[in-house]
């Protein structure tokens, strides 16, 4: 059996797990709230390793075995998640936030858009305070795991969203656990070669585009990310 990180809020704002203990603290804040110990709850991280993390579904394509290996090679051991979409590299590059609350929904298609705005607007309200004037929610055409609740800087990937959703324990409620992963540091070039080599190797024609990504050290050279990133925590604390 394994064990699940603890979730030591008290040393927000930035923690620094594995990949693997990141994922797994994302899912004991989501359980947390499933069990009624409170009604929100953030987790901000950035790993301390590296791994490409993708839907378990690509374990049973053909191609998936030697892919593995090929990545592995390269230092980059793959892991799963369980939410959709395609292939994302975590690394010290990357910060994560997740939010979890526990709240009370209407129709599905609703509940979801409330769920990714919930954490991506004041993601741009945070952005705008740091002096990017045009950052907005949206797709990026060309860019890997693309939605409609992207995180973007001129029209460019900075933040890829996922939601899940599960209900509380003993009632109607339901418990809400939504990720932003934001590139910070490296080259996009550098991330998207490593999801492209992945689709090579799994004979998957699809490529993505280096120019539809986005770097916060690209938006805001001069950025002291550890004094900045407080004020988002506090956004997504308090948003209504």
């Amino acid at each position: 059996m394994s064990v699940v990180p603890a979730i030591d809020e008290a040393n927000l704002p930035l923690q620094r797990p594995t990949v693997g203990e990141g994922l797994a603290a994302e899912e004991a804040l989501l359980e947390s709230v499933c069990q009624g110990e409170g009604h929100l709850g953030l987790f901000a991280w950035s790993p301390t390793d590296r791994a490409l993390v993708m839907p378990r579904r690509h374990e049973r394509l053909e191609g998936f075995p030697a892919a593995r290996r090929a990545l592995r090679e390269r230092g980059w051991p793959i892991l799963f998640r369980s939410t959709g979409g395609t292939p994302v590299p975590q690394s010290p590059a990357m910060v994560n936030v997740a939010l979890a609350l526990r709240c009370r929904v209407g129709s599905s298609a609703a509940h979801l858009e409330w769920g990714y705005r919930r954490v991506g607007d004041p993601w741009c309200d945070w952005l705008a305070s740091l002096g990017v004037q045009d950052a907005d929610l949206g797709s990026a055409p060309g860019a890997y795991c693309d939605g409609r609740f992207n995180v973007r800087v001129k029209g460019r990937k900075l933040v890829g969203t996922a939601q899940r959703w599960r209900r509380v324990r003993g009632c109607r409620d339901m418990a809400m656990l939504v990720h932003g992963a934001m590139q910070v540091g490296e080259t996009p070039e550098a991330l998207v070669e490593l999801v492209n080599a992945f689709q090579a190797a799994i004979d998957d024609p699809q490529r993505f585009q280096a120019a539809s990504h986005i770097a916060l050290a690209q938006a805001l050279p001069t950025l002291d990310l550890d004094t900045a990133l407080p004020g988002l925590l506090e956004r997504l604390e308090v948003a209504s």
